[in-house]
């Protein structure tokens, strides 16, 4: 289930609607260089969904820690897929529960996301991304990034 969980992460290519594949890429290599990205995924009716660009990955390796805002309630129902590849996610996650995954991509990816909540009303999930870099080789990437890279 680990391997899987890039899924979430890849969101960070293109979640935030953009004029073109390169703002995708750009956003990932930002969040590469900060060490993660907090994500929003609309939710009404205690359920949303988002499907990303398809944007160039290169078969880059993405390992890192996955955590829904500790501030949110009940539980959280994911399912990520990559229609482009092999990445799948289905998990069921608390606030605040981090889980760790490990995944190449291929040449592109494309993300389907759809996240169901145990309360029936809107919201917007917001969830921690945060990515292994060797530039903060001693940064635990489960750790979310308040401040500059706060939740909005």
């Amino acid at each position: 289930m680990r391997k899987i969980l890039v899924a979430l992460a890849l969101i960070l290519l293109a979640v935030s609607p953009s004029d073109g594949a390169s703002q995708g890429m750009f956003d990932l290599l930002q969040s590469l260089r900060n060490g993660g990205a907090w994500v929003s995924i609309p939710i009404e009716a205690g359920s949303g969904s988002v499907v990303t660009e398809e944007i160039p990955t290169l078969g880059l390796t993405l390992r890192g820690c996955v955590q829904v805002y500790a501030g949110h309630s009940g539980l959280w129902d994911l399912r990520a897929w990559d229609t482009l590849g092999e990445g799948r996610l289905e998990a069921e996650v608390a606030a605040g529960e981090s889980v760790r995954f490990s995944y190449t991509t291929g040449s592109r990816a494309q993300l389907n996301v759809e996240a169901r909540w145990t309360e029936p009303r809107d919201t917007t999930l917001m969830v921690w991304v945060g990515l292994e870099t060797t530039l903060l080789p001693d940064r635990d990437a489960c750790v979310p990034v308040y401040g500059s890279a706060s939740v909005p």
